[in-house]
């Protein structure tokens, strides 16, 4: 196929035939008045779409967002083809179907296999084909150019049942081939700026590799900025792997007694001891995938979810370093099963370290897997020291001890830092070397950490460079790892929190969205951050050389938007009320699933009062849900069944969600009594601008039989009498509804207001105002006519009775004729309009719009409170 090319701006566009010969058309502005005339006579037809300039038809296409749509204009000739082409290929998104569908048998292959191998078989093969097929003809341009991984912006592949996952395991063959066909598709994404793997298959090191090949772009640099991976579970490819160390089999972390929680975790008696730590494997032991996190460039948005080792950790921690200048979000799960592990908790004591500095992959690490601060303190390990004392020493050779056979590849030299710029170790390859560490213990019992940079290469055949017996080398500079994150959103999942990180390590006045659940010590954080951010008044004047503090203005520290936590304590509510400007959150999801069956920490009353009404105006997405996890092991009838009920919105919280003083909310999850239900309907034209409704409770229902699908019906009668609502899905229990408008030429969605219900009701009004004027203009001219009528008959009345002599008149014989002639006159009227009425009769809102459900699943990714309501990342 012949490029889609300009020679000037909006002027030529070649487009080739199927005969190889190329057609012209010119579509440039016309320039001096001498053209305008079309003089020469090849302007005097109308435009073509294809006349329109280049960049105008990109903008037209941009508006297409149907895949069919686009795939049928690239189906219509050569010039489309290449305009749909980069938005057809622009997503990669791979959605699994539901469980209950059975793959079809006429495709044997499914779309994930058909998918990857479009992007990974390039030009060269499609030109083989075409002369194979076609062995006599020459031109192949059809196919020339059809690199189409290179238009691909995001790669995407979901999670889905697990008896078809399953079959994707790394473990697998087919996993492998699986990992191979995705790294050598990305090796070719070279505008790739999202990658999401959100199966919990596995993800292999060549896909890693792949990515960080895109580091290397020589043109437009790279454009990967966001990477969302969770991990699989490695237990059963720990257990296959030979030979396992009996560490790395992780085990519930066992906390001595008489051990006590610090700011920084949890510090163990005096007589008790840390476990010793495992000896460095070699990499063919090695029973995770590397490289993985350490060869990424630079990203903006990192999410890694259900980790269970802690190599991933260690290898994140490389990226952080590398991205703590660009990173504004990280999302960081631990898997159910590893929540106990060691490596886990926070801990807290002289021995202890964040990460090992002197290895230069996982398997080198000798620090065991009780770390300093837990997960929080690796992560940040290479930006913040968790010692305030702790001091880096920069030295130009280090000791090295010797490397076990087979353990890691050939690092690159790392260049020394300048004195001005803080130490930035950046790994341009998964095997770069980047620190050593040296431990002293001073009096009072604390480690000091020395880190050594230093630059050196080892060949395949290398020799171990001597330990040095000398003290502090020569040229040394000394710089402390005192840096933050600057996230713009923290999501943490199963991560027990250490203040001290979460205190030091990250700046809170840039955050804006916070989630914790399932987080150990999550009270005690928003007690620190209660005391250590509480708003400052504002000085309104001067009092001589003292400054005036204003009473009511304040400065706050925070912009906080959105939260999002599973456990709601009374520290929680202060925290939002005392340390937030009022009428400043948008997004506010509480749920109360880590109690017991104890009564509430916090009642439905102190939320009002301390949340709801403090940021009445800015509110736009509420959750509110006091049920209970769901188990795997359903507890018995009766049984923290209820507890959903200790937050069912009473009469007055419903009237006031209702009464329109929340005007930007737009989503809404809450449980409700049915004894409120009819009132919910009736207000519910007050919140027109709600957007979608999650009820997952309804308290006291009258009927034993509880039927979602008769409650969403009553809720689009409403909809109906009232169009300028705007609600578009339901959920009510576990059924999920979308409101549809049902028309003579199609469906859409309800939420589509651009000519939807609302202006129909409009134009159908303005239609019958326009009707009713033209029936009283007719009856206006009617009037005039008949009056202009009256008024000629009168004249000639007048005239006659000039010439008739006067004569006695019976008025009762005219008066009886006239009435008789005005009586049959009004009979054939009347007649003649019961026929117009019969003839003008229309059925109500004929050929208009009707609204019907539509049974779907939940849209978690659309809807925010769908997502939030099942507790997890």
């Amino acid at each position: 196929m012949a490029a889609f090319t300009t020679a000037r701006p909006h002027c030529l566009a070649d487009i080739g035939s199927g005969d190889g010969n190329t057609n012209t058309i010119v579509s440039e502005p016309l320039e001096g008045n001498d053209r305008q005339g079309g003089q020469d006579g090849s302007r005097e037809r109308p435009l073509n779409l294809l006349d329109l300039p280049v960049d105008i038809l990109r903008l037209i296409f941009k508006e297409i967002t149907h895949t069919n749509d686009l795939t049928a204009l690239a189906l219509t000739n050569s010039a489309l083809h290449n305009l749909a082409i980069p938005l057809i290929y622009s997503r990669f998104d791979i959605v699994w179907p539901d469980g209950n569908i059975t793959a079809t048998e006429s495709k044997s292959v499914d779309a994930l296999t058909y998918g990857l191998s479009t992007l990974c078989l390039g030009s060269a093969f499609a030109r083989a084909t075409r002369r194979t097929a076609y062995p006599i003809s020459r031109t192949v341009g059809k196919f020339a150019g059809n690199e189409y991984a290179k238009y691909t912006k995001k790669f995407s592949l979901g999670n889905g049942p697990k008896d078809w996952v399953e079959e994707y395991m790394i473990t697998k063959e087919s996993g492998k081939m699986l990992g191979t066909l995705v790294a050598l598709a990305i090796a070719k994404m070279t505008n790739l700026e999202a990658f999401v793997w959100d199966m919990p298959t596995g993800v292999l090191s060549d896909i890693f590799m792949a990515l960080g090949s895109l580091g290397e772009a020589e043109n437009d640099g790279c454009k990967l900025s966001r990477v969302w991976i969770r991990w699989h579970d490695n237990s059963d490819q720990l257990v296959a792997s030979s030979p396992v160390h009996p560490s790395m089999i992780g085990a519930p972390a066992i906390v001595p007694p008489g051990s006590h929680v610090t700011p920084v975790g949890i510090m163990l008696p005096s007589d008790a001891r840390h476990p010793a730590p495992r000896p460095p494997v070699s990499y063919s032991a090695y029973h995770c995938e590397y490289p993985t996190f350490s060869v990424l460039p630079p990203l903006k948005s990192l999410t890694v979810l259900d980790i269970d080792e802690l190599s991933y950790l260690d290898e994140m921690a490389v990226l952080l370093e590398r991205s703590k200048n660009y990173l504004r979000e990280l999302r960081v799960g631990i898997a159910v099963k590893a929540a106990n592990k060691d490596f886990v908790q926070p801990w807290d004591g002289p021995g202890l370290r964040q990460i090992d500095h002197r290895a230069r992959w996982p398997g080198e690490s000798i620090i065991g897997e009780r770390r300093l601060g837990g997960v929080l303190g690796v992560l940040v390990g290479k930006i913040y020291d968790i010692r305030k004392g702790t001091v880096a020493t920069l030295a130009p050779k280090r000791a090295l001890a010797e490397v076990p056979v087979g353990s890691s590849p050939t690092p690159s030299l790392a260049p020394s830092p300048s004195p001005e710029t803080p130490v930035e170790t950046e790994l341009a390859t998964h095997a770069e070397v980047v620190a050593s560490v040296k431990e002293t213990h001073n009096g009072a019992g604390h480690t000091v950490d020395n880190l050594d940079i230093a630059p050196r290469a080892l060949g395949k055949g290398h020799t171990p460079i001597k330990a040095e017996k000398s003290g502090r080398p020569r040229n040394s500079r000394r710089i402390r790892l005192d840096g933050k994150l600057k996230l713009e959103t923290l999501e943490l999942e199963r991560v027990p929190l250490s203040m001290q990180v979460c205190r030091s390590a990250f700046d809170w006045s840039a955050l804006t969205s916070l989630t914790i659940l399932d987080c150990a010590q999550h009270d005690t954080l928003w007690k620190v951050l209660r005391k250590s951010c509480q708003p400052t008044p504002i000085s309104t004047g001067t009092n001589g050389s003292t400054k005036i503090p204003s009473p009511t203005a304040f400065q706050y520290q925070l912009s906080l938007k959105h939260i999002h936590t599973d456990s709601t304590t009374p520290s929680l509510i202060a925290f939002i009320k005392e340390t937030l400007a009022p009428n400043t959150l948008e997004t506010l999801f509480l749920q109360d699933r880590k109690r017991g069956s104890s009564p509430p920490a916090v009642q439905l009353d102190a939320i009002f009062k301390g949340a709801l009404k403090r940021h009445r105006t800015s509110i736009q997405k509420l959750l509110l849900d006091s049920s209970a996890k769901p188990s795997a092991h359903p507890a018995p009838v009766g049984e923290n069944n209820n507890r959903w009920k200790n937050w069912v919105l009473n009469t007055e919280v419903l009237t006031y969600i209702t009464s329109g003083r929340m005007p930007n909310l737009r989503e809404l999850a809450v449980s409700l009594d049915y004894k409120d239900w009819h009132t919910f309907l009736q207000r519910l034209p007050n919140i027109s601008h709600l957007h979608s409704i999650n009820i997952p409770n309804i308290a006291d229902y009258v009927h034993p039989n509880f039927e979602p699908k008769e409650l969403a019906y009553q809720m689009t009668d409403i909809i109906t009498l009232r169009p300028e609502i705007r609600l578009c899905y339901i959920g009510i229990g576990a059924k999920c509804f979308e409101i549809l408008e049902s028309r003579d030429t199609g469906s859409r969605k309800k939420g589509d207001w651009n000519g939807g219900l609302a202006d129909d009701a409009a134009a159908s009004a303005e239609a019958l105002e326009a009707s009713f004027d033209d029936d009283i203009a007719e009856l206006v001219q009617d009037a005039v006519e008949d009056d202009s009528a009256t008024e000629e008959d009168d004249d000639e009345d007048e005239s006659d009775d000039d010439n008739t002599p006067t004569s006695a008149t019976d008025p009762d014989d005219s008066h009886t004729e006239d009435e008789e002639d005005g009586s049959d006159k009004d009979g054939e009227e009347e007649e003649d309009s019961d026929d117009d009425d019969d003839d003008d009769f229309v059925e109500p809102n004929k050929g208009g719009v009707k609204l019907r459900l539509r049974e779907i699943l939940f849209y978690d990714d659309k809807v925010a409170v769908f997502k939030a309501r099942h507790g997890r990342l």
